[in-house]
């Protein structure tokens, strides 16, 4: 948003302003030349100073019109203590005068604490010259001596190191101020309310810490809003909203996240007092969907979710006052920005939802193999971080045929794509052992629907493991959450086992909470590989258990049949005999519908 004194200001102009925050910036150049040239030739043309305020990471945080006593202290400060610098640069232009600063910018420089103020002169619209004024040190702390450099040709601008001079002040203050560091995590505060499940607000809070740091966020605060109606305009009320605006100023923190779900009108308007960027807790899943997708799949998946979660927050002038449809009233100067954006989203979705079908064709025609091989699916399914991987890759490596892991981490959603091995069972048997991606609370409908492909492969399996964090205090609530899930894609009536992971970090006294409100159940440590092979057990029974045990004699001259039945691991028991060869088997209707003319 643009600031300062817009009146009699063309719109065109302040639009094209307000592109220059999506820039890319630097934190060692002043200024980059594309944007410089951008305020030059609109600061001519209006014939006002239009200043730009760039942070230390190289981002530009605000734009004003009009001299730089205009701008809101509060709104820019991204100080840590009251003795430094504000860890912002301003920049700004002199359409009818040469490049040295003003007495008003020296005031503005001392009184703001710029890490330094620019003045850049102007010639027919473009960039001529520039100066630079910092602040000196004096006894370890910030003066208000101020040292100017220039006027310089504008052709040094993306050469002057102005960093190298901020640097050397602040190595005089006792008090320093900032540091830059290229691998620093974002800092995120998070903000919390009331929940509808048995989630407190406190153990909902914990749970959205888990997935900023899994996004890659570093978690500097956390705030609690109870009210008992949610604000329309700004979720939280506007006053709690300017309260989180000078929070986020104390402790430099990035970004606000919510722990629900926000429209587009609250994100901007948040976005507007807060002054710092806005997610809710829908978008920082999709974002970590985003980072952890690997194959195809996941990654069309993940970018139709977001573009549907997308598109009904896309803010503008609305339909009433769309410029692309016919009749009365329909004529004016085209398709606005906003409805652009929209159709460039509807095209994309109708684009991924197409090679999205072509790829479920294609998991169609592999699972009719499988079918045809008649050996069975069984589909571990689970709330995030609830040890599936870890339980995958150790059936996987006590009686897999393929002995390759996915990976396992202590993370949320650590794997996205569904993959699918041989597991040998105790019987001699094999079968299918597949994993999917973890549920969670809240999950975003728009990444149910966009998953839907791949979760399918949940309602095609024969048997469900449904796997439990026995150790989490909200397991109860995150197994109501998986079978909301399995609902949702129309498996609830899937034939299913619940089985209890990480006994060896439960205390006994929630063991037996579980155990009472859920009668048999099993209970494993994947991590230490106990009960396992109890695990492969109960799978081999509860898969085998419709299978048909009959008595074959098949002649000589049909091996065919013998070997068809060997590699369908049916065969329990096998005999030569004068007139063929007998075997006992126990397999599936379907084989033995195919073997029938043999029994005896």
């Amino acid at each position: 948003m643009i600031k300062g004194n817009l009146d009699g200001i063309r719109k065109i102009y302040i639009g094209t302003l307000e592109e220059l925050f999506e820039k890319d910036g630097s934190k060692e150049i002043l200024i980059p030349l594309e944007i410089l040239e951008t305020i030059c030739r609109i600061s001519s043309l209006i014939n006002k100073e239009i200043s730009v305020y760039i942070s230390r990471r190289g981002k530009i945080v605000d734009i004003s019109i009009g001299d730089s006593t205009t701008v809101n202290l509060e709104a820019l400060t991204e100080k840590r203590s009251e003795q430094g610098f504000s860890g912002i640069r301003c920049i700004h232009t002199h359409p009818g005068g040469e490049a040295m600063l003003s007495s008003i910018d020296v005031t503005a420089l001392i009184s703001l604490k710029f890490d330094c103020m620019a003045a850049i002169s102007l010639r027919e619209g473009q960039p001529y010259e520039f100066s630079v004024g910092f602040l000196k040190a004096e006894n370890g702390k910030i003066s208000e001596e101020v040292l100017v450099e220039g006027p310089f040709s504008i052709n040094r601008i993306e050469e002057y190191d102005f960093l190298a001079s901020v640097q050397d002040i602040e190595a005089q203050l006792y008090d320093k101020s900032h540091s830059i560091n290229d691998n620093e995590s974002e800092k995120v505060i998070l903000v919390g309310g009331l929940n509808n499940d048995l989630y407190s607000t406190e153990e909902s809070l914990n749970e959205l810490k888990e997935l900023a740091e899994t996004a890659g966020a570093e978690v500097v605060y956390r705030i609690v809003q109870n009210k008992s109606k949610v604000d329309k305009a700004y979720y939280i009320g506007s006053g709690k909203a300017r309260e989180l605006s000078l929070l986020r100023q104390n402790l430099m923190a990035d970004t606000i996240v919510f722990d629900d779900e926000l429209t587009g009108a609250q994100v901007r308007n948040l976005e507007e007092i807060i002054g710092g960027k806005v997610i809710d807790r829908t978008t920082l899943i999709l974002d970590i969907f985003a980072q952890r997708a690997k194959s195809r799949d996941g990654k069309i998946q993940v970018e139709l979710a977001q573009l549907k979660y997308r598109l009904p927050r896309l803010t503008g002038f609305g339909i009433s006052l769309s410029r692309t449809g016919g009749g009365i009233g329909s004529k004016g100067p085209g398709e606005k920005k906003i409805e652009l954006d929209r159709r460039h989203i509807r095209n994309r979705i109708y684009d991924l939802e197409k090679e999205l079908d072509a790829l479920k064709k294609i998991r169609g025609v592999q699972r009719e193999k499988r079918i045809s091989n008649e050996i069975p699916v069984v589909t571990i399914v689970g709330y995030t971080n609830a040890g599936k991987s870890t339980l995958r890759n150790k059936l996987c490596e006590i009686a897999g045929v393929e002995k390759e892991k996915v990976f396992e981490a202590n993370m949320l959603f650590a794997t996205l794509d569904t993959t699918t091995r041989v597991v040998n069972l105790p019987s001699g048997k094999d079968v299918l052992l597949s994993d999917t991606i973890g549920f969670i609370r809240k999950l975003p409908h728009d990444l149910v629907d966009a998953f839907k492909s791949t979760l399918e492969e949940i309602v095609y399996s024969d048997f469900l493991i449904h796997l439990v964090d026995a150790s989490n205090i909200n397991a109860i609530t995150q197994i109501e959450t998986v079978n909301g899930v399995l609902k949702e894609i129309g498996a609830e009536d899937k034939k299913a086992i619940l089985v209890f992971n990480k006994i060896d970090a439960v205390d006994e006294e929630r063991l037996a909470i579980l155990r009472s409100k859920y009668g048999e159940v099993h209970e494993v440590s994947a991590l230490t590989g106990l009960n396992l092979e109890a695990l492969l057990g109960v799978i081999d029974r509860e898969v085998y258990t419709d299978f048909v045990t009959a008595d074959l004699l098949i002649p000589y001259g049909e091996g065919n049949v013998l070997s068809y039945l060997h590699n369908n691991n049916c065969v329990e028991k096998e005999e030569y005999r004068e007139d063929g060869t007998y075997v006992k088997i126990r397999t599936t209707r379907n084989i033995f519908g195919r073997v029938k003319e043999y029994e005896v």
